[in-house]
């Protein structure tokens, strides 16, 4: 949709005042950005994938904005929070101002993991269109295993044993995750911390939530006892909210978070040198990990 055209499809849709401009945003895994200026203020404006998102995200926006735990929706003239366009789908967000650049040596963890154990609450209560796990290391796996059995890398090679070990875990799907927690779907604050973007929202543990969370956030660089104290203190925060969190769970979603993107990698670009590399140094993070916290 060119610019021209999304001016008038978002007056037409949301009661926002006369569209100044229209800016594209970074794009995220699951949906696409644009920054919407207005006469009534900022906004941003996300395409989904389907109706499903739109709906899931619907009811975790309306809980989790109430909580300051999400940025609110923009209630089209529709009475939802979405909006079809011709075959396409749409939200409109409050922009949020204030955010900063992630920066792990002023970040409040405890605070985070407050955060994070209170979302999963909230998450727990709400009903939602079930949707598949677009990366789910059994299709991941079918989709390169070829590849990998015939790269003669050592190191490709050896994802089939990884493969193996995360089949073996135990993995609840008794409550509501994200799916997606990286950085890139977080905006930072001076005291706080929101999420954004529920694309892959679907049930879950969320031990993968804060696995993915922490291996976004601590830097590769960092040194074993500031990973260490990052990772005590997401724990701290999370049970001071009345989560529970253990060692054991928290590594093996941190190896099966960390295989499934190699894999999704492999996926996309196929095995080349600095892929071998890519993975090595992954292979060699998740041993930190493992030594840190079984």
């Amino acid at each position: 949709m060119d610019h021209r055209v999304m001016k008038e499809f978002i007056e037409e849709f949301y009661d926002i005042g006369r569209i100044q401009r229209v800016e594209v945003m970074k794009q995220g895994t699951s949906s696409e950005a644009k920054c919407i200026d207005s006469s009534a203020g900022r906004f941003v404006l996300r395409r989904l994938r389907d109706e499903q998102q739109a709906v899931n995200e619907e009811r975790f926006h309306h809980v989790l904005s109430l909580q300051n735990i999400s940025p609110a929706m923009v209630i089209a003239r529709n009475e939802l929070s979405y909006a079809h366009w011709n075959d396409e789908i749409y939200n409109l967000q409050h922009y949020v101002k204030g955010t900063i650049p992630y920066d792990h040596a002023t970040m409040d963890f405890v605070l985070f993991g407050k955060m994070l154990a209170r979302f999963h609450h909230a998450a727990h209560k709400l009903e939602i269109v079930d949707q598949p796990d677009r990366f789910a290391l059994s299709l991941l796996w079918s989709q390169v295993c070829d590849e990998v059995r015939g790269s003669s890398s050592a190191i490709i090679g050896s994802l089939e044993g990884h493969v193996e070990q995360c089949t073996e875990y135990v993995v609840r799907n008794d409550s509501l995750i994200h799916g997606d927690l990286g950085v890139w779907n977080m905006l930072f604050m001076k005291q706080k911390t929101l999420l954004i973007d529920f694309g892959e929202v679907r049930r879950g543990d969320p031990h993968f939530d804060v696995a993915a969370a922490l291996t976004s956030m601590i830097p590769a660089t960092a040194r074993a006892n500031e990973c260490l104290c990052i990772i005590e203190e997401v724990m701290k925060g999370y049970a001071e909210a009345g989560g529970l969190l253990t060692r054991e769970q928290l590594y093996e979603h941190i190896h099966l978070w960390m295989l499934r993107g190699w894999l999704a990698s492999i996926r996309e670009r196929g095995v080349t040198s600095p892929m071998v590399e890519y993975i090595e140094q992954g292979m060699r993070r998740v041993a930190t990990f493992k030594k840190m916290l079984l």
